[in-house]
């Protein structure tokens, strides 16, 4: 008998699939509750770190905000503003504000969250910006830099006058640059070393939209509320919805706070750079949303699809049969896989081999000229570069032992003339015979550059400061005598550290400046001597730039006190001897020189003889460019008032713009209207549109807001404050009496 065949029913093969099914759906769960978890975890940990990049990013923006807060109230012309009193019509101290003035356009182009800046001078009460000089700021006040809300008095009374070291403020709009924008004041008292004092402010105005920005950087799939207070707690700034923002009591980390019900993760952060303290608030509602149940079909082929990506992955891991070790090296020139210990000794030798080749065939290396360049031009920012240029030269340098450091200058003065005969291998033979005249001198312990100028600068360092004097005086004793240039040569005090080597290269040029003023050549002299050779008579480097310029300016009054200044130190103060007498008079008509050569003139007489000579060549250079540019003034004057009356209309026209058309600088316009037309851009402008207005009142029937627009004005309301305070009357007073007169 058969023993009969049993067969599983469909039933139970779905009875088998269901279980299955239900494990799946089972494990979905579970791995969605821990994938929940797990992203609740990310999603905090992405909150906090988001907050601690807007940290850094802000610290470091804010940090080169103080730099530069600091730079402009250490500066010698914003000090003098401040200082300084209310200027009268025509004064020469408006120089003082003009300078002052032209510091702050570079510094607002330096930072990108710096939108403007203010200095305000607590004495004179005017307040300078980047692009213009409030010296009546309360009448210009609504039209040029309005804070929203506020009166001038008020603004000032909250801004300016209160004493404080440095303080932000809430975000507020202000008028800047003619347009509302969003700003954080950030202000700061002088002077710095003691603020009680409140001489003045430095404003900056941050922008907020750079803040904002910052802030408003979702993390993926949430939308998380980020607020920033200052250190008493009031809020600066903020993004997203302003209803969640919480008090300041809460320390910095994660909390988990209830608001209406909901729960909430505050992550809060605070800055010991700045002050601040930023704050982020992220819903747990919006990351569970994140992650709902699948629906089954969904589950099924999300589990398929996983299936069958994981056969395919392991399936290409296999076959590709890749080391992860190699994949972070290099490949060589054989395409053979390097990893990446070796790959940089790979590196290593081929440079060194290229700098061996390099050094083989008499040239220098690309890495230690490029250092000595940066060292010889004042693009050095510390000693470390020095120190890998040592390092490069002379590899078993100590740079801890006592070293003694100088530069060498060697100016080839006939320079000219080999290149104009084309003798260039006299100039080349000059360097060479240098560098074997230093390797003989000085062995392996020097660094040899020749310049764009073709003058040859040496670097030297020995242990023994007396040996390394005898050697340079060797030096230059051998190599005139080999040299076919017509040479001098400079040498820079001992220095001691790597930390003063940096003013070495300027001791060079002040010597051999002394050298060429006294047309010396075919001699070596040390900056040393040059210190003990200052002369007895008194006429500094400073006062020859103000004589020059007072000159060039056509400023007798000043040209007059400089040289009255000039006989007061040196015939009245001193008894000067024959030589010392000779000495001024030739350094005063070497400046006459120089001044010459600008002018492009000929200077036929010789040698001053007599103070009396100087005076009358200088003023009367003076009086021959005041003369000239009374001339030109009175063009200029033409020339603005013309483009005034052509342009007036535009709602948009400022001293900017006329400058940039005439290819003035705005400064200059600004101080030219003040002193050659008594006026200022916006009085004259503003006198010009409302003079306008009276005629266009008188000769045609137009509305208010017509003639407003045909004016310039780009409101009413604008119109109406200028009119009534010009003339005493609202505009349509003034109408209606014209028209009772036609009539």
């Amino acid at each position: 008998m058969r023993k009969p065949e049993h067969k599983i029913p469909a039933s139970r093969t779905l009875l088998l699939f269901l279980p299955a099914l239900i494990l799946c759906f089972v494990i979905l769960i579970l791995a969605q509750n821990w994938m929940l978890m797990t992203v609740r975890r990310d999603k905090q940990e992405q909150t906090y770190s988001m907050l601690h990049l807007i940290r850094s990013t802000t610290d470091l923006s804010l940090d080169q905000m103080y730099k530069l807060s600091q730079m402009l109230l250490l500066d010698n012309d914003i000090a003098k503003f401040i200082y300084q009193g209310e200027i009268e019509s025509g004064s020469v101290d408006i120089q003082t504000l003009i300078d002052a003035k032209g510091v702050l356009p570079t510094a607002t182009n330096i930072n990108a969250m710096l939108a403007e800046v203010y200095i305000y001078s607590n004495r004179s009460g005017y307040i300078l910006s980047s692009q213009n000089a409030f010296l009546e700021p309360e009448k210009m006040y609504p039209s040029m830099f309005a804070f929203e809300g506020l009166n001038y008095r008020q603004f000032r009374s909250k801004y300016l006058t209160p004493a404080f070291n440095r303080s932000f403020f809430p975000q507020t709009d202000a008028l800047v640059h003619g347009r509302n924008r969003s700003v954080i004041p950030l202000v700061q008292t002088f002077p710095l070393n003691n603020p009680a004092a409140n001489a003045g402010k430095i404003m900056l105005l941050l922008d907020s939209s750079y803040i904002v920005d910052l802030l408003s950087q979702q993390i993926e799939g949430a939308s998380p509320t980020v607020y920033v207070t200052d250190s008493k707690g009031a809020v600066i700034t903020y993004s997203g919805d302003p209803a969640f923002i919480l008090g300041d009591g809460y320390a910095d980390g994660q909390h988990r706070v209830s608001i209406e019900g909901q729960e909430y993760v505050l992550s809060a952060l605070s800055s010991n750079a700045s002050g601040l303290r930023f704050f982020s608030l992220l819903s747990l509602k919006q990351i569970n949303a994140m992650l709902n149940p699948m629906w089954p079909v969904l589950v099924i082929l999300s589990i398929g699809m996983f299936l069958l990506l994981s056969f395919f992955a392991v399936y290409m891991l296999a076959r590709s049969n890749r080391h992860w070790t190699e994949l972070l090296g290099l490949v060589d020139v054989s395409g053979k896989p390097l990893p990446y210990e070796q790959a940089v000794g790979y590196i290593k030798n081929i440079v060194e081999e290229d700098r061996s080749k390099v050094r083989q065939a008499g040239g220098t290396p690309f890495i230690t000229d490029t250092f000595f360049r940066r060292l010889i031009h004042g693009k050095m920012l510390g000693t470390a570069e020095i120190q890998a240029m040592l390092k490069q030269v002379q590899k078993d340098i100590d740079l801890n032992s006592p070293n003694t450091f100088q530069m060498v200058h060697i100016a080839i003065h006939d320079v000219q003339d080999f290149l104009s005969s084309d003798r260039l291998e006299d100039i080349d033979f000059t360097r060479i015979a240098a560098q074997k005249q230093a390797m003989r001198a000085f062995g392996q312990q020097y660094y040899l550059y020749m310049d764009f100028s073709f003058s040859i600068w040496i670097m030297l360092w020995h242990g023994d400061g007396r040996f390394l004097d005898t050697q340079i005086d060797q030096f230059y004793k051998e190599f005139i005598q080999v040299s076919p240039c017509i040479t001098s040569m400079a040498v820079s005090s001992a220095k001691h550290s790597l930390d003063e080597i940096f003013s070495a290269t300027n001791e060079c040029s002040e010597v051999q400046q002394s050298l060429l003023s006294e047309k010396q050549v075919e001699i070596m002299r040390r900056y040393t001597e040059l210190s003990l050779k200052r002369e007895p008579y008194h006429y500094s480097l400073d006062m020859e730039r103000k004589l020059s310029g007072a000159v060039m300016k056509g400023e007798r009054q000043a040209l007059e006190e400089i040289l009255r200044t000039i006989e007061q130190d040196n015939f009245v103060a001193r008894n000067l001897g024959p030589e010392e007498h000779a000495n001024l008079m030739k350094v005063l008509y070497a400046t006459a020189i120089k001044l010459s050569q600008s002018l492009r003139l000929t200077l036929h007489q010789s040698v001053f003889e007599s103070y009396a000579e100087v005076k009358q060549f200088f003023l009367s250079q003076a009086l021959a460019i005041n003369r000239a540019k009374s001339d030109k003034d009175e063009v200029l004057v033409q020339r603005i008032i013309g483009y005034i009356h052509d342009h007036y209309a535009d709602p948009g026209l400022n001293l900017s713009n006329m400058a940039g058309d005439f290819g003035l600088k705005e400064s200059f316009l600004y101080h030219f209207m003040q002193t050659r037309m008594e006026t200022s851009f916006a009085q004259y402008l503003e006198a010009y549109r409302l003079e306008r207005a009276l005629a266009l009142f008188a000769e045609k029937q137009m509305t208010i807001s017509e003639i407003t627009s045909f004016c310039g004005y780009s409101n009413a309301q604008t119109f109406r404050r200028a009119f009534q305070k010009r003339y005493g009357m609202l505009p349509s007073d003034y109408q209606k009496t014209v028209l009772y007169q036609k009539k």
